[in-house]
């Protein structure tokens, strides 16, 4: 397939989606990691191949996240392991000098990582940013009068759900706490009122006490309406990529020092799309790496990976430089899917069958989990270790997670791509046909057909083969 980009003026380009995971086009696979010749490994039995409309190894990392942010709160109800948590300015906080054993290996080495939540958001930012701005950016137009309404509903319809999922959960289980219990969980999970739940319903004024998981997707939501004109942004000035980068991460900073969550979060999925419009320039470094030896990449990914939690290892004598942690975290996330993105030796793992069932299912784990894992330790009684509330927790999460993508997630697909095809349908549509382009799950864009109203900006490549 060729995707001709002029170097005159072109319009921006909608993907059509599909299934709290997303697929990417293998256009921006970079040739050197789509077909070697007799170089090539041939491909092991169950292991999904990238096919014309998606990158699966994105698919697995978003399923991992997921797993990670489960394990997160499953230990976030021991009491011990939540206190970093109540100031966790990682080295100017009171736990890096009071956490001993396990809790001190658990939180302040890279141990962490098995367990970092709020760091797994973070990945989750920069792959949405990526891959909603990543078919636009290889196909050129962006299909506003569909794009909107199929993006919110594949987003809104599986959250009100989960929000009816969550009250029921409270009314069976009411939240009540004793002394000594996790301060988390007492602060975060607690009996919704109207208010909480007309917060949590809306995703416009912070999340309620009904998921607390739905902050996440408050940014969601408003990242997704600002798409447009960041895509314009991002693809307008590709000789001032440097600027840019350090721009956002500015914002990013400053935003993590004032305590401000939209200039703080936003420009993490800004970093996503950056991604996207560099696509070629990424697959250029990409190949790099491959020509000065294969060792490269694992040092990368352990560099990702520890830039990632770096929040945590360091003792930080400055809140301006704790402020500065969460920019290398940032830097950490977008190395990790750069990584994963890229090289084989990570893109292998991650399309393994588990990780796929995890990747396709991540948007319903991601929604349904934690008024489970809150549960457990108010039915169980006392204060159960996080292992028994994890083992407990996933016992019912996960087939919990099965029903809901069956019976809410993949439904709310259908809706959303049958209201997008009457969209675009209708006589206020262009007769320019968009891209087809399937993306999955929690971060997925909705699927656009035709292009009523055309974004225009300077495309900035040559052509490329895809």
């Amino acid at each position: 397939m060729i995707v001709t980009e002029r170097k005159t003026i072109r319009r921006l380009g909608a993907p059509r989606a599909s299934s709290a995971a997303d697929s990417v086009t293998t256009a921006a696979v970079p040739p050197a990691h789509r077909s070697r010749g007799r170089h090539r490994r041939p491909r092991r039995a169950g292991v999904p191949a990238d096919g014309p409309n998606r990158i699966v190894s994105l698919d697995g990392l978003r399923g991992i996240a997921a797993l990670v942010v489960f394990v997160h709160h499953g230990l976030l109800t021991w009491p011990a392991l939540a206190e970093p948590y109540r100031e966790p300015a990682a080295g100017s906080g009171p736990g890096i000098d009071t956490a001993e054993g396990l809790t001190w290996w658990a939180t302040y080495t890279p141990l962490h990582l098995a367990w970092a939540g709020t760091e797994a958001v973070f990945v989750f930012f920069v792959l949405s940013g990526l891959v909603l701005a990543l078919p636009v950016a290889e196909h050129g137009r962006l299909t506003l009068a569909t794009y909107y309404p199929r993006r919110l509903l594949r987003l809104y319809l599986p959250v009100w759900a989960a929000v009816g999922l969550a009250v029921a959960w409270a009314l069976a289980v009411p939240r009540q706490w004793a002394a000594g219990d996790s301060w988390w969980l007492a602060g975060h999970v607690t009996d919704p009122s109207t208010a909480d739940v007309w917060d949590d319903v809306l995703l416009l004024f912070g999340a309620g006490s009904a998921n607390h998981v739905l902050w996440s997707l408050q940014w969601e939501v408003l990242y997704s309406l600002a798409l447009p004109l960041v895509l314009v942004l991002g693809r307008a000035w590709p000789r001032l990529l440097p600027v840019k980068v350090v721009l956002v991460l500015g914002a990013l900073v400053l935003g993590a020092a004032a305590d401000n969550p939209a200039l703080w979060y936003l420009p993490m999925f800004s970093l996503g799309t950056l991604m996207a419009c560099e696509r070629t320039r990424l697959a250029g470094w990409a190949r790099a790496l491959d020509e000065r030896g294969a060792h490269w990449w694992p040092m990368l990914l352990v560099a990702g990976l520890l830039l990632l939690v770096a929040y945590w290892l360091v003792r930080w004598p400055d809140p301006a430089l704790v402020a500065g942690a969460r920019g290398l975290q940032a830097i950490g996330a977008c190395t990790l899917v750069f990584v994963v993105w890229h090289w084989s030796g990570a893109r292998r793992p991650l399309s393994r069958p588990v990780a796929q069932w995890l990747g396709s299912r991540s948007f319903s784990l991601y929604l349904v989990h934690l008024p489970v894992v809150a549960s457990v330790p108010l039915v169980l009684g006392g204060q159960p270790t996080p292992w028994v509330v994890l083992a407990v927790a996933a016992a019912v999460t996960f087939p919990l997670t099965e029903v809901f993508h069956r019976l809410v997630e993949r439904p709310s697909h259908r809706i959303a791509q049958r209201v997008g095809r009457r969209l675009s349908a209708a006589p206020a549509a262009s007769e320019v046909p968009a891209s087809e382009v399937p993306v999955a799950a929690s971060t997925t864009p909705p699927r656009d057909v035709r292009v009523p109203d055309a974004v225009v900006v300077p495309s900035q490549r040559r052509p490329v083969e895809a």
